[in-house]
């Protein structure tokens, strides 16, 4: 199984630390070793580096953790390939689309072979680059976004979230369906069997968040407080109070609250 991990933030904050920790379980303290990649929210669109290579032993993850890189939303996966197993670019989360002049990421922990054979996830209009299950999926309901939504409509949560529940639930039928997903204004998150949240209020020039095994640096920029939330496939802090997301429910965190639990 692959690993999560995801930010939603009030102000933009620099998850650096947070990336060094996760990174080590890119082939060193865990078995993902078939790739890894990041997603930065960059107002409508997504700063994306990935390989397929492991991230423990990475130039490039390295480089991004000694770059201050600032965003409201980060989504991170590391790959343990699955099924049949290819290692490539094209097959390396995240996943990126664009809808409506905005970038739209996924990235998918778990295994639903059964979507390759399913008319429901037959793509239309945006096509899978790799091989994978997962991206497959990300564009079948990419398809079911452009012909539900408009371009007035396209961040509208309460016309968006149905398509996104209605396919997390397909998705779900056919195997493991952890997912984060981002329009680079809403974060949504999917639990079928391991995803935890932390949220946390800390003063904006505060540089912790949680413990010196993940610290993010926080904005400066005139904020009272800063609001963040954590997603991640397992609790990354020990001293703070992660909680399992709902099973079968698609959760929605924007600018580092809850706004669908």
């Amino acid at each position: 199984m692959c690993e999560l991990f995801a930010m939603s933030s009030s102000e933009p904050a620099n998850v650096t630390f947070s990336l060094g920790v996760f990174g080590e379980r890119g082939g060193r303290l865990g078995p993902h070793r078939d790739g890894w990649g990041l997603a930065f929210a960059e107002r409508r669109d997504f700063r994306i580096v990935k390989e397929a290579e492991p991230a423990a032993s990475s130039a490039c993850m390295r480089f991004v953790e000694s770059n201050e890189i600032r965003s409201t939303i980060v989504i991170s996966h590391l790959r343990l390939a699955t099924g049949r197993r290819i290692v490539s670019y094209e097959n390396t989360h995240p996943f990126a689309r664009e809808l409506y002049g905005r970038t739209h990421v996924l990235a998918h922990n778990g295994d639903v072979p059964g979507v390759l054979d399913d008319p429901r996830f037959e793509p239309s209009w945006h096509f899978p680059l790799g091989e994978t299950d997962s991206e497959r999926a990300f564009c079948a309901l990419m398809d079911r976004l452009r012909a539900g939504l408009a371009p007035d409509t396209g961040q509208d949560l309460a016309a968006k979230l149905p398509i996104v529940r209605q396919w997390a639930g397909e998705l779900a039928r056919h195997g493991t369906a952890n997912f984060l997903l981002s329009d680079g204004e809403h974060l949504f998150a999917h639990r079928s069997t391991r995803l935890f949240v932390v949220e946390r209020s800390c003063p904006a020039s505060y540089e912790s968040l949680g413990s010196d095994s993940l610290r993010a640096s926080l904005t400066t920029s005139g904020a009272a407080t800063q609001r963040v939330a954590l997603v991640a496939t397992q609790p990354l802090t020990l001293d703070e109070a992660w909680t399992e997301l709902p099973a079968g429910e698609v959760v929605v965190l924007r600018r580092g609250r809850r706004v669908v639990a």
